[in-house]
């Protein structure tokens, strides 16, 4: 379906941030779709991890640019924990431009008396399109390393992740690479995700009380039509109306919608404000005035 498109089996709204979808029964749902201009960008979560090679001397480094979703990053821990390795340094976001341009990553700082580096490994390019239309194997690149002596037990070194004519990010790896003083980075989980839970006891969510009363003024008809169609504008919902139409309680549908753009902020002030703008909560005895409304929503 389109954005656009006229449904009832489900409802999408898209904004700047986030899509969000209403739908009438659970199940697999892709969101597919093309940047407008070159201003547009995907946002990666960049991590680095670590672990001896074959040989004691040899250490690999992996550096991950995937998706910034829960899951995408759960796979990549999933992948490392497998093989021994160990996050080095906090990940990091990168704002990725939809301006054509490839993606760099590149070591630097290695102490040259110490370590070695593999030839023709110290910058490695991802296309654009690579990096743009990943969706398979998280996208990951290595850089193998061997150190001179047995008795170097360090390694520190930066690693630059660029794209061209757009943002980099620089991770800092400092790590010990003897198995007896090996310390790991805590793996990061949904938590740490830019993605807001809506789900559990710290979803923002409107006082039933509140809801109950919004819903049983604005779903009864009167001369103009269905209140809930002018519940819908003030809250700048006004595409594709079949859909909350067959609703059973369109209002609750609508405020369910409102809630999910508003977890950042629990915002009711902004609801209150829309409430008193329709005005007719002055005459709807189960709901209570503009100023005893706005008080309970602060």
């Amino acid at each position: 379906m389109s954005a656009e498109d006229e449904t009832t089996s489900c409802y999408c709204l898209m904004d700047s941030h986030s899509c969000h979808l209403l739908l009438d029964q659970p199940g697999s749902y892709a969101l597919v779709g093309e940047p407008l201009t070159e201003e547009a960008i995907k946002r990666l979560k960049l991590a680095v991890f670590g672990s001896l090679g074959a040989s004691l001397l040899e250490y690999s480094l992996r550096v991950y640019c995937v998706d910034d979703t829960p899951h995408a990053f759960q796979e990549v821990v999933a992948t490392e924990t497998g093989r021994g390795g160990q996050l080095l340094e906090e990940p990091k976001t990168l704002l990725f431009k939809g301006n054509t341009f490839s993606l760099q990553v590149s070591i630097q700082d290695v102490p040259q008396f110490l370590w070695n580096i593999k030839p023709f490994t110290t910058c490695q390019e991802f296309s654009f399109s690579q990096v743009w239309c990943s969706n398979q194997q998280p996208l990951h690149c290595a850089f193998s390393l061997e150190r001179y002596s047995p008795a170097t037990t360090q390694l520190s070194c930066k690693i630059s992740v660029r794209q061209v004519k757009g943002h980099e990010q620089i991770l800092q790896v400092y790590t010990s690479v003897s198995e007896s003083e090996k310390e790991s980075i805590p793996f990061f989980t949904q938590a740490d995700c830019t993605v807001t839970s809506q789900t559990g006891p710290k979803a923002f969510k409107i006082p039933f009380s509140i809801r109950q009363r919004i819903c049983a003024t604005f779903d009864t008809a009167n001369a103009k039509g269905k209140d809930w169609q002018l519940l819908a504008q003030k809250l700048h919902i006004e595409r594709n109306l079949s859909y909350f139409a067959k609703q059973r309680s369109p209002s609750a549908v609508i405020l369910n919608l409102w809630e999910a753009q508003h977890q950042d902020n629990g915002d009711l002030d902004s609801l209150a404000s829309a409430l008193e703008e329709i005005g007719r909560i002055h005459s709807k005895s189960p709901v209570k005035s503009p100023e005893e409304t706005n008080s309970e929503f602060t």
